[in-house]
């Protein structure tokens, strides 16, 4: 084998290994965080949240990304899949939400959830697509409307 060879495969094995300590990284980053006793970093009504992702995308990363944030709004829809739930809190329009990833340890107070319920929500937020994602979330607090 060539020593130009040999230099390529050992230039895709480092940018594999790279590649797969930073997934390890970005995927372990809070992982078992207990977000009840966590220090909330911001809190933020839903609504609020989301125009600042609307209005200034990069201000609201730095603002709100990779931080634990409080968010104060009125349940949309609670799901369950692949054995998740879910909360998603309405936002400033019929399309756009806020994606709230509950712990496990939150299925009672979730199952008790109704569309309607003004809620504060606890979580870590990732960012935002259409929506804002928040996950590790726990129940802080909850309003039957």
């Amino acid at each position: 084998m060539s020593l130009k060879k040999k230099n390529i495969l050992f230039l895709i094995f480092l940018t594999g290994l790279g590649l797969l300590g930073y997934l390890y990284r970005a995927t372990n980053k809070r992982p078992n965080e207990n977000n009840l006793t966590t220090k909330t970093e911001v809190r933020v009504k839903s609504q609020d949240l989301l125009t600042s992702f609307i209005s200034d995308e990069a201000l609201a990363n730095a603002t709100y990304v990779e931080k634990t944030i409080e968010v104060e709004g009125v349940v949309k829809e609670v799901t369950f899949l692949n054995n998740r739930y879910t909360v998603i809190l309405q936002g400033s329009g019929e399309y756009m939400c806020i994606i709230c990833d509950m712990k496990n340890d939150q299925t009672q107070v979730v199952q008790k959830l109704a569309k309607g319920d003004s809620v504060i929500l606890k979580g870590i937020c990732k960012g935002f697509l259409m929506d804002a994602i928040l996950l590790n979330c726990v129940l802080l607090s909850q309003t039957n409307e």
